[in-house]
């Protein structure tokens, strides 16, 4: 049996917005997969018969300070959750909470992989092929040493093979040219260095290909990352009020993926966004149990670079 943990008190919506995401989920998620919610008494009153209820007496809201929070709050629903998961009573839990408590606890209650100095955050863009490209670090490292390209190549690799079932999957550097002098000094030494040790690497990509790569996993520092993000919600927020209808663009809306794996800790977690919706509360859901069956400790181990 499949166990997905879900912090019914994490978000801006929550739990309102949970609880209305967790109803639309349930019909499609398999017969063996179970659904533990925590959250606080009262928010556990009108859950489905099929999930587990885990009662907790407190939860950190967004505007706290993540270490400060987590010390003062052990029994609140996000750390609740980490620390079933690090004893494996469930299999991946997800949140839409403190995004900085959730990697603070994830980094103490499970810790890193092996060779992962930092966890890192993924987002899925779509292809024109129908396909997906796996882009990271999306967020979380803004500032990256150069050796840490190599673990996001790893990472990114890992989960292409484990979650989106690519065989050989390639990696690209998101770069200003596809030429190898391109880019900022790092950028230029970071090429360098991934065309000595990362096999799969095929040179660098420029933002205007995104959605026709031939590479299936995107490496950048977090700081571009979370700019590239933001700039496709942006194009999708403006092809929505510009009353554009195609099959390609509603694969941009952010509330069908619902939540961004944090990959390197040894524990399945996801984060979504804190603005979500019940539609995006599902996919995070649906995306869980996805998560959860996947063999990316497997994948990891067997991916490290030469």
């Amino acid at each position: 049996m499949t166990k997905i943990g879900l912090d019914i008190r994490g978000g801006d919506h929550a739990p309102e917005a949970i609880l209305a995401g967790l109803q639309l989920a349930m019909p499609e998620l398999k017969a063996n997969t179970e659904v533990w919610v925590y959250g606080l008494s009262d928010d556990l009153k009108s859950l489905p018969e099929s999930c587990v209820a885990v009662s907790c007496s407190e939860h950190i809201s967004m505007d706290e300070h993540p270490v400060r929070a987590l010390q003062q709050k052990p029994d609140s629903t996000l750390l609740r959750g980490i620390s079933d998961l690090a004893k494996t009573k469930i299999d991946c839990f997800a949140s839409a909470g403190h995004s900085g408590a959730l990697m603070v606890a994830s980094m103490q209650a499970l810790g890193l992989h092996e060779g992962i100095s930092r966890p890192a955050v993924i987002s899925l863009f779509p292809k024109m092929n129908g396909e997906q490209t796996v882009v990271l670090d999306v967020g979380i490292n803004v500032d990256v040493k150069d050796e840490q390209f190599l673990e996001f190549a790893r990472l990114g690799k890992a989960y292409a093979q484990s979650v989106l079932n690519k065989e050989n999957p390639k990696v690209a550097l998101l770069n200003t040219g596809t030429e190898a002098s391109k880019g900022n000094l790092q950028y230029q030494r970071v090429y360098q260095l991934l065309k000595d040790r990362e096999p799969a690497f095929i040179g660098n990509a420029e933002a205007r290909d995104l959605f026709k790569l031939e590479a299936e996993v995107l490496i950048c520092d977090g700081f571009t990352g979370n700019m590239l993000l933001k700039q496709t919600e942006s194009f999708f927020s403006l092809s929505q009020d510009l009353g554009l209808n195609h099959e390609f663009l509603e694969r941009l809306n952010y509330e069908k993926y619902g939540a961004s794996p944090i990959l390197g800790i040894k524990g399945k977690v996801l984060l979504a966004h804190g603005a979500s919706g019940p539609e995006a509360i599902k996919s995070m859901i649906l995306g869980a149990e996805s998560f959860a069956s996947a063999n990316f400790a497997e994948q990891i181990s067997a991916s490290s670079t030469i």
